[in-house]
């Protein structure tokens, strides 16, 4: 009975698992409420088995002018889909990968010349040649130098970043060093790890992306324990990227220690010249022709790397469909709601946890803005686990000694209006509790109102919402109200 309890449990957590990466399932949920058991298994261990394959063919077309496509894009979300169209997918790539890479192209790896770097997890575009060195990726560079060409001398090395600063790259870059030089790399996320509750510990690289991730699960530290003891003795070494210092979370003695015997570098983002520069490498790869000008619009205008990236993609694609050069009038109808925030706007970050929006403060408080942060977590902790210097408030009708506000529209109107002056950003974290302590209308009209006197000013508001809780007519109006970041 205990066997088929776990087994239940299991299936649970997988289709939650599957749901909240964006995977259609529409045919399980059918099968579940026709009560079709045997259908509803059946599905489960087909989709267990595509679902792994779909992950890394997203992995590898992330980024790229193919993700874009409709059907592959489609497919890549939907089981069914994928099974029936596989073929036609690759038909479709080849048809339209006129730009093969000089060394091994996406059609490559799907088609299996490149099967063993798709087993590994690795990413062959992603290597130092095409990878920027600047001021603020310098130290981390050196660091993974150092790692390759004296395995265990910095173990494990940590590289930490916001989205966007080239940790995914960098991490890629590093296992194809490795592997040129005949070393055994394994290449994972914290998803895959958390999915499969197993790695594999005969490599002589370990590469983990999203490292913090798994130290918010408490019940995957043992093998946590068990990977830092295989991959930091006997010359392995193990590099692990995380999106926050872990130094700020909470593990038992043994694990922390571990950790601390490695080294942490920061990824800083690129300046403006920074970024155009890499614009301009991308562009040579891609071996097309774009002005200057549209460089310096895309820089300016677009912080966040990966966003910079698939812009830049997204521009040439379209221009090519359109039979135009590429134009700064079309780039900026392509960007929209990918802009820097900008001073008298307000944002809407739709996302199940705060780290895009907690990105877009760390952004603006580089900036010189001041920061104002209302949120339902203990401050002390939100700023112990995000590394933000801004004001934190708990939105709370408990009472408290740590600086709080009560979800009384009312009174967060008038705090906020005596600190919207001059260059601050105001963070919102919490819409789904301040309705259910109000109401829908009301507080959509508190936003109303939010949205009109950040408008007169050099302020600006970001309202992190997670498009769930809310009722989808509710979040249209939101939507409508806010600019989408």
């Amino acid at each position: 009975m205990d066997e088929k309890r776990k087994k239940i449990e299991e299936i649970k957590e997988d289709i939650r698992r599957w749901h909240r990466e964006g995977f259609d399932l529409e045919p399980i949920y059918s099968a579940l409420k026709e009560k079709d058991v045997k259908k509803f298994l059946q599905l489960y261990e087909k989709y267990k088995r595509l679902i792994p394959k779909m992950r890394r063919f997203q992995g590898i077309l992330k980024n790229s002018e193919f993700e874009m496509m409709k059907e592959i894009r489609m497919a890549l979300r939907n089981p069914e889909l994928f099974e029936s169209m596989e073929s036609e997918i690759m038909d479709i790539i080849k048809k339209r990968d006129s730009e093969k890479e000089s060394e091994e192209s996406v059609i490559d790896l799907i088609t299996g010349l490149s099967a063993e770097r798709i087993k590994i997890g690795l990413n062959p575009s992603y290597t130092f040649k095409n990878y920027l060195v600047y001021e603020g990726n310098n130290l981390a560079y050196k660091a993974a130098q150092k790692i390759i060409e004296s395995p265990g001398s910095i173990n494990p090395l940590i590289i930490v970043g916001d989205t966007g600063t080239g940790k995914t790259h960098l991490l890629n870059a590093i296992g194809n060093e490795y592997l040129k030089r005949g070393r055994k790399v394994i290449y994972r996320n914290a998803e895959e790890i958390l999915l499969n509750k197993e790695v594999d510990f005969s490599a002589d690289v370990m590469i983990i992306d999203d490292f913090n991730i798994l130290l918010e699960n408490e019940s995957i530290h043992p093998l946590l324990n068990l990977i830092m003891d295989s991959y930091t003795y006997e010359k392995k070494q193990l590099i692990v990227s995380s999106s926050m210092n872990l130094k700020y979370y909470v593990l038992e003695q043994s694990l922390r220690a571990k950790i601390e015997g490695g080294i942490t570098v920061a990824l800083n983002p690129p300046d403006e010249k920074t970024r155009v520069e890499i614009l301009r490498i991308k562009v040579k790869e891609m071996n097309v022709d774009i002005e200057e000008d549209i460089f310096q619009y895309l820089a300016r205008n677009i912080g966040n790397l990966n966003t910079l990236v698939s812009s830049l993609k997204k521009l040439i694609a379209f221009s090519k469909i359109m039979g135009e050069k590429p134009t700064i009038s079309m780039a900026a109808e392509l960007i929209k709601g990918k802009i820097s925030l900008q001073s008298g706007s307000s944002y809407l970050v739709e996302e199940e946890k705060i780290y895009r929006s907690i990105s877009h403060l760390k952004e603006l408080l580089r900036r010189g803005y001041k920061g104002i942060v209302i949120t339902r977590s203990n401050p002390r902790r939100f700023k112990s686990v995000y590394d933000v210097s801004a004001d934190i408030y708990w939105l709370t009708d408990h009472k408290t000694e740590l600086p709080s506000i009560s979800p009384i529209l009312e009174n967060i109107n008038y705090f906020l209006e005596r600190y919207i002056k001059g260059k601050t950003v105001i963070l919102i974290d919490g819409v789904d509790f301040l309705i259910s302590k109000n109401s829908p209308e009301a507080v959509i009209q508190f936003i109303r109102h939010l949205v009109d006197v950040i408008s007169e000013n050099k302020s600006i508001l970001i309202v992190s919402l997670n498009p769930k809780t809310i009722e989808e007519r509710y979040l249209k109006i939101m939507e409508r109200e806010l600019e989408l970041a």
